[in-house]
């Protein structure tokens, strides 16, 4: 574990003595380990906080100190110089409880924000022990390389023939790279005149320089066949890469897409999957091809000369020494490249699509200024790879020619006093040079392979995830009624900070109910969990008396037809975005379902010469938003659901439109359950019943009429809308289209 990151579990020792404090029903929430002990030096003191107490606890000094959470009135952190200190307000004053150094000063804040969100009512732990879950979002998981290289190397299983048959064409290439050097060795001592032999050996100059020729011809053929080879095998790894990623990424829960940024997941999808094909495809066999190469032609050279064979190791414990040094350095310096590139990557996919916005609040200089720090941030981070690339390469390219210039001196030398010839000589620098020729190549991979490794990493650190919502082993499918019933459910984002709390409540198959409340009052999210985006952290949903976890989740999901408050639409035509809900949907049922939800009007529009054909470009943003609106409709109509839900579904269109939709749409729900949830109170008087949310539980619940009556919040939140919209103007959008029907 690095020396910055929280601990993942407590030790031994230390979980000994706190179990030996605990109360009855007393649980674990959060530790975190501090690096300035209770005496104000450098040393080890954990901080426990449980459901009822703060512990402190040194078990070198067996200092132990404890503080109930009901005696805190707030937590705060204060920053000094070098360190910072967690305290707590109680009645009898400021209570200092632990110090660290300002690395850890994050953590303690999130802890003293959590400590006060509980003192506060406004969150709560619970009686489950959460301390071993991963509950810090900047911390990445740390994945052992062996595991890593291990899961790379089963993606070469499906094409592992071709791998080896660009191997075994390596291993041709380096035994017809050895032969050059040897021909021309004989070519300066045998073929051509010497001192010894004046008139030299012309008839043998012919089989050299075919031999020569046959060497190149084959090099070059063998060459071309296992480029289309490694070619071909990396282009098979990155398929079957990408693809299993991308499969994993639509198994993954929606709280993952909540956490990840777009541009981040896009980073691990495109340019990683490219830098791990490399390394598979080309660094990989590279690495055991120079392998092979130094072994062949470090044998090749001690059989020619010992002496000047021992000489050419020089470089070698320059590179065993630099190595790893180099190897510690990079790794946090290209994972800091990797984070860098990702933000430059988030920032692109996120104010790209929303263009729109920055032009229409004139923002495009804030934007280029934000682009501008990213990219200094991304250059920065490349600068510290090249600087330190070039601390440790040069050195070695330095030591290398250095060596091969001694060889040719000493050499030289014993050219001159005869105990070596002259070709001897070249084949074996021409040897020396092809030897230190893989080493250089190693070296230059080496940063190569870092980054591969760092991307690695990165795909497999999210391969490695579990999507929150699994489906059960022995879930079933079974058509639905349409009944519903939400048992004490509570949920939060956050599991000490609930959003809903305790809701019950049932609906009965063909009902029609409206959820209604302020904002943030958790509607929405009602609907997130019974889509089961989500699990409640307490109670269940049960569907026809069935358990949503005991259902498959596309027999449950392909059963409720869902239009959200801003319905995403795909890059594509108005048909495929309405099909999308059904791929093999009729024409005939596409436009049924297009009149139904009113999109056929402006579908079959004059100035839409495509008609159904008409693209709605990316995110549907040459639509308006009633029109978006009405293809969100139409695409939930399509898949025929047996329960629909309408979140705020006719919030962007004019009156109108609402008044036709809401035509079809008392046609659609016969027989369907559907749950509607409405800002326009006044669109949920047909509702059978209409509940009111606040705060996350359900305050009342009844008809129209009845809460009306009822004289409580609903009938404050419709009068209060019912003013207003009798103070604004007149709908323009339908008066324009009411004209048209004049």
């Amino acid at each position: 574990m690095a020396e910055d990151e929280p601990p993942d579990k407590l030790p031994p020792e230390v979980e000994a003595m706190v179990k030996s404090l605990l109360q009855r029903e007393e649980t674990i929430v959060r530790f975190l380990l501090s690096d300035i002990d209770e005496r104000g030096k450098f040393g080890n003191q954990w901080l426990i906080l449980t459901n009822k107490n703060i512990i402190t606890l040194n078990p070198g000094t067996t200092h132990v100190s404890q503080l109930p959470l009901e005696l805190i009135r707030s937590a705060k952190t204060l920053d000094y110089v070098g360190n910072g200190e967690l305290v707590f307000d109680t009645p009898l004053g400021r209570e200092p409880v632990i110090r660290f150094s300002r690395k850890h000063i994050e953590d303690f804040r999130k802890l003293a924000s959590l400590i006060n969100a509980v003192v506060k009512k406004k969150a709560i732990l619970s009686g489950k022990d959460i301390a071993s879950k991963e509950c810090w979002s900047e911390k990445s998981q740390k994945i052992a390389k062996r595991r890593v290289v291990r899961w790379l190397l089963s993606y070469l299983r499906p094409s592992w023939g071709y791998l080896a048959l660009s191997l075994a064409l390596s291993l041709m290439l380096v035994g017809l790279a050895l032969i050059p050097p040897k021909l021309m060795g004989i070519l300066v001592d045998q073929v051509f005149p010497t001192p010894s032999n004046p008139s030299g050996n012309p008839s043998l100059l012919l089989f050299v320089i075919l031999g020569l020729l046959g060497t190149y011809i084959a090099n070059s053929l063998l060459g071309v066949i296992r480029d289309y080879t490694l070619a071909y095998f990396g282009q098979k790894v990155t398929y079957n890469l990408r693809t299993s990623f991308y499969r994993h990424l639509q198994s993954m829960s929606l709280s993952f897409y909540d956490k990840f940024s777009s541009g981040r997941i896009m980073q691990r999808l495109i340019s990683d999957t490219a830098t791990v094909q490399w390394f598979l495809s080309r660094g990989m066999q590279s690495l055991i091809i120079s392998l092979l190469q130094i072994t062949g032609i470090g044998f090749m050279i001690f059989t020619i000369n010992f002496r000047l064979a021992l000489l050419s190791l020089l470089p070698i414990p320059v590179i065993l020494l630099g190595w790893p040094l180099f190897r510690r350095k990079s790794s946090k310096i290209y994972h800091r490249n990797w984070r860098r590139r990702a933000d430059v990557n988030s920032l692109l996919w996120s104010t790209i699509p929303g263009t729109m916005v920055v032009k229409t609040f004139a923002q495009e200089k804030f934007e280029f200024k934000r682009f501008k720090k990213k990219m200094h941030g991304l250059f920065r981070a490349n600068m510290d790879s090249i600087v330190l690339n070039l601390k440790f390469f040069p050195i070695l390219g330095f030591v290398t020619y250095v060596s091969t210039v001694m060889m040719w001196w000493i050499g030289g030398n014993e050219v001159f006093s005869g105990t070596l010839t002259t070709g001897t000589l070249i084949t074996f620098v021409s040897y020396i040079l092809m030897f230190y020729s893989p080493i250089q190549t190693l070296s230059n991979q080496f940063p190569n392979i870092q980054q591969s490794i760092t991307s690695a990493e990165r795909i497999f650190e999210v391969l490695e995830m579990e999507p929150d919502i699994k489906e059960d082993p022995d879930a079933i499918e079974f058509p639905f009624k349409g009944e519903i019933k939400f048992e004490n459910v509570s949920f939060g984002y956050d599991p000490y900070t609930p959003i809903l709390k305790g809701i019950n409540l049932t609906i009965h198959p063909g009902e029609t109910i409206g959820i209604v409340g302020p904002s943030g009052s958790g509607k929405t999210t009602l609907i997130k969990l019974l889509t089961r985006f989500y699990d409640p952290t307490e109670g269940r949903i049960l569907i026809e008396g069935v358990n949503l976890k005991k259902i498959k989740l596309e027999c449950l999901r392909f059963q409720i037809g869902i239009v959200l408050q801003e319905p995403d639409l795909f890059y594509g035509s108005i048909a495929y975005n309405i099909a999308y809900a059904k791929q093999n949907a009729e024409p005939e049922e596409i436009i049924a379902a297009a009149k139904a939800a009113n999109v056929h009007e402006f579908a079959m529009d004059k100035r839409k010469y495509l008609k159904y054909d008409t693209n709605v470009g990316t995110g549907g943003r040459r639509l308006s938003g009633g029109e978006r609106q009405r293809v969100g409709i139409a695409r939930a109509i399509l898949s025929d659901p047996k329960i629909l839900i309408l979140d705020e579904a006719t919030s962007s269109v004019d009156t109108l439109t609402e008044k036709k939709i809401q035509e079809a749409m008392d046609n659609l729900v016969q027989g369907r359950t559907t749950i509607i949830i409405a800002h326009r109170l006044s669109t949920l008087k047909k509702a059978d019943r209409i509940a009111v949310m606040t705060k996350g539980r359900i305050v009342e619940i009844g008809s129209h009429k009845e809460l009306m009556e009822k004289n409580g919040l609903y009938s404050q939140l419709y009068k209060a809308q019912f003013e207003k919209e009798s103070k604004e103007e007149p709908d323009v959008d339908g008066l324009i289209t009411l004209k048209k029907h004049i």
